[in-house]
């Protein structure tokens, strides 16, 4: 009797251990999760963009099914002064914790919040510009060599995704530096309106996290583009359409946009090109207009005392 009492507290003894072992085993894998999300993060940003990617905090939460994350920043490109390229404020989105041992990763939704983007121009050119042109080597590079498939890896996670619907909103983009804006504006904002994108990662095997960073840009700037319309210069205007021109539409990628996000949701070419024209000639002419209408001192800011570049800056 007394050795069968001996057994059941050595028993229960393992147990508890067992218990505690199991319990400090999840607490360790599941704090490691949001800092593997984060690293994972700031890597796919990273190698999208050829710049620094950094996140202040990524978190999982195991047992809600959600996903947060704050303080998503794109550094500028060297030679910047404004605070970074992009920063998004907040991000959520629903998600199932049994999902993240998949290759694939299925997402009804994501929504981005609280963007702002700086467009900022230098003598040695724009930084938008050098960003778009990171952007296009990493399409080139993560199409893999001679046929063969992408290392996923250098993506960020090696994970894919696929997300019913992505939703942009709060966008905001600060104009500084700009030739034609800074010497007769200051610099501006441009409110853009919110944008929703269906269907993302389902052509092919999903999206790497590099991939989506790289699709987030693209969207904001093409929208830029329609919503900078008698603000910005046609030079500006063409240089983001040529920019884009160089990279997979959203039409390639068999994503649907709901908003204005121009040219870049359909086929980028002639027509692409035609429409960016269209905006630019239009910037021009609200300039010209704003100029006659308040007195012959500041038209010459805008005309007289300036180069007649065709565009009406």
């Amino acid at each position: 009797m007394a050795k069968g009492k001996k057994l059941v507290k050595i028993l229960g003894a393992l147990g508890a251990v067992l218990v505690i072992g199991i319990v400090l085993i999840v607490v360790v894998v599941f704090g490691a999760i949001d800092t593997l999300a984060k690293t994972a993060i700031e890597k796919g940003g990273t190698y999208a963009t050829g710049v620094g990617t950094t996140v202040s905090s990524a978190d999982i939460s195991v047992f809600g099914g959600t996903f947060e994350m704050d303080g998503f920043k794109i550094d500028n490109p060297e030679g910047y002064t404004s605070p970074h390229f992009m920063g998004m404020a907040d991000t959520k989105v629903a998600l199932s914790i049994g999902s993240l041992a998949q290759d694939t990763i299925r997402l009804p939704e994501l929504t981005l919040g609280g963007i702002d983007v700086y467009l900022e121009g230098t003598g040695s050119g724009a930084n938008y510009n050098k960003i778009l042109n990171n952007l296009k080597r990493f399409e080139s590079e993560d199409k893999g060599d001679a046929g063969k498939p992408a290392d996923k890896s250098k993506g960020g996670s090696g994970k894919s995704f696929v997300i019913d619907l992505v939703t942009i909103d709060g966008v905001t983009v600060n104009v500084a530096g700009i030739p034609g804006i800074a010497q007769t504006l200051g610099d501006v904002s441009i409110d853009v309106p919110k944008i929703e994108l269906k269907g993302v990662g389902s052509k092919g095997d999903g999206m790497s996290l590099a991939e989506i960073t790289n699709l987030i840009i693209k969207t904001v700037l093409s929208a830029t583009i329609e919503a900078g319309g008698g603000i910005l210069p046609a030079g500006v205007l063409n240089e983001l359409g040529s920019g884009l021109a160089g990279l997979e539409s959203l039409g390639d990628l068999g994503i649907t946009a709901i908003g204005d996000v121009g040219a870049f949701a359909g086929e980028i070419g002639e027509e692409a090109g035609k429409a960016i024209e269209d905006v630019a000639e239009g910037a021009g002419e609200v300039l010209d207009d704003a100029a006659k209408g308040i007195g012959e001192g500041i038209n010459d800011l805008f005309g007289g005392g300036k180069k007649d570049d065709g565009g009406g800056n």
